[in-house]
This record gives C-alpha cells, structure tokens and sequence, in this order.
C-alpha cells in the first residue's frame, strides 16, 4: 500500500501542476542534455511607458511559490487523508531582444521546503534542489517553452511542483492584455513522472477586470476559470495503472503595466478514477490544490 500511495501522490502533483492556463505539450526533460550556462546578472530592465496594454517583456523578478495539496482516496473500503506543501523559491529574468518564439528566459529555483506533513521520499527529492536553472524562451503569450536543464533529475522533481514553469505566467493574448477584454484558451499539456504520464486538456476563460494597486504597483488583475479532464497511465513496481478524472480551476493573477508578473492564486480541485487492472481495484480519488505566487525583494 505504501508503494500505491507514493505513486498516487506523484501523478496527482504531476496532473495538477498546470492548474494556470499554460499551453502545448510538454516534455519531460532528456536526460544527459547539455546544462544551459548560469544566467548573467542581469542588466537594469528600461521599463516601457504606460500604454493600457500588457504585454510580457525584460524583467528580473525573485518568486516564493506555494503549492497546498489535499488527497483524499479510499483504497480497500478505507478512506485515507495526506496533506503535502511546499515552498518554491523561484528568480525569473527575462531577457532581450526577442526572436521568432519569444524572449530568452531562465527560471533558477534557488531552493524547495517542503512541509513538515510531506512524506519523506518526496520531501528528501525536494529539498537536494539547488541552484537548479531552466533556459528557455518566453512567448507572447506567456507560456515558457523550449526549456533546457541544468540537471534533468532535479528538474524530473520540481516538475511534480510546478510543472517546469510551463504555465507559470499568466496566459494573456499574443497582442497583449486590456481592460475589459475576455480571451478563451484550450490547453493540452503531457507530465511525465517516473514510469507514468497524465495528459490533460483544458478550456481555460479569461478576463481584465480592472486595474489595482497590487504588491504597490499599478496592475491589471486578470481573472480565469478552467474545466479540465486528465487521463494517464504507466507502471509503479511492475503492475500497470490507469486514471482518468475531472476538473476546475479558478485564479486570479496580477500583471504590472510595465510587463512583470506581480503574482497571485489559484484554487484547483479534481476528482480522479484510478484503475489497477491486474487487481480489478478502482479507486475514486478528490484532490483539492491552493497555489499562491508572491514577490520576494
């Protein structure tokens, strides 16, 4: 059972990992690829003029991330509870100028606490991350791709976090972001974790509400609501698995009117079927995720 629970707990985090709207497939990263080099400091970010339009751009900005997930299964007529969290500290610089897919960026996750409810195989994977660095390009739209590790298995372990940040900024139109404007997106992204994948494929709507004063900076708050459905599959010690479910997502994020991403939140819940075949076992699963973004100094 204790070999059933981790891996419960690997595809869920892996599912829900993507819970803020960003976009195509995803790839686990190759082992043995060559590890990007440590970004350079980063030069002063000239900030754009106002204009009533966002549009992501160069900037330099250090994240705290906190993911809260609840599971709540019933394996063999009994309900079992586990609560796992940790915090992410994340430094996002975005560089110019940009080329045909968007601008260069690198994320480097500096370090991972996990919380103290966490079970110790995954929280021992969490806390040997250091100084792990992903290279890649932003797009217009936000989403990060074409992403390039420093050490893929510190990156095979994050990604049961935060998804290798495919999805971290907000998704915005490829034109920018205005006040008022409402924007649909259908997603599908495939996490890899160990031996399994889930796939899961979104109808992500979104809106500017308004322009706030968030973190103390002049912001468009945009609102988003979600549907999803995930299937997946893969092995855990010899013996197949399946799982396929549902599920909502609602966020909040803020966008300053100089392109930086100021944070936010998101409250993700899901109900899963998992199917062990080689036992005729079916186990309903709910998972409940909270996630909040905040600017570090």
């Amino acid at each position: 059972m204790n070999g059933w629970r981790r891996l419960t707990v690997v595809l869920l985090m892996a599912g829900c990992a993507t819970s803020s709207g960003g976009g195509g497939k995803e790839a686990a990263p190759a082992t043995g690829a060559p590890a990007p080099a440590a970004p350079a400091p980063a030069a002063p970010i000239e900030r754009r003029a106002p204009s009533g339009t966002v549009r992501y751009g160069p900037s330099a900005m250090r994240y705290l991330v906190y993911r809260r997930l609840r599971i709540e299964q019933i394996f063999s007529g009994k309900p079992q509870r586990q609560d796992l969290g940790a915090r992410v500290f994340v430094g996002v610089v975005i560089t110019g100028p940009a080329d045909s897919v968007g601008y260069p960026a690198t994320f480097t996750v500096d370090s991972v606490v996990a919380d103290s409810g966490t079970p110790q195989p995954i929280a021992d994977n969490m806390t040997k991350v250091r100084a792990l660095v992903l290279a890649g390009r932003v797009a217009p739209r936000g989403d990060f791709q074409g992403s390039t590790a420093s050490d893929s298995l510190g990156a095979q372990s994050i990604a049961q976090v935060v998804g290798n940040f495919r999805d971290f900024l907000p998704r915005i139109p490829a034109l920018g972001a205005k006040n008022g404007t409402a924007w649909t997106d259908t997603v599908s992204v495939t996490q890899r974790s160990g031996s399994g994948a889930v796939s899961r494929r979104a109808t992500v709507q979104s809106r500017a509400t308004g322009w706030e004063d968030h973190a103390g900076t002049r912001s468009l708050h945009i609102e988003s609501s979600a549907t999803y459905s995930l299937t997946g599959s893969g092995e855990n010690g010899g013996q197949s698995f399946q799982v396929s479910g549902t599920g909502m997502t609602i966020s909040r994020a803020f966008i300053a009117e100089d392109g930086r991403y100021l944070g936010g939140e998101s409250h993700d819940s899901t109900n899963l079927t998992v199917t062990l075949p080689a036992q005729g076992l079916t186990i309903p699963v709910t998972q409940v995720l909270h996630s909040s973004v905040v600017v570090q100094p």
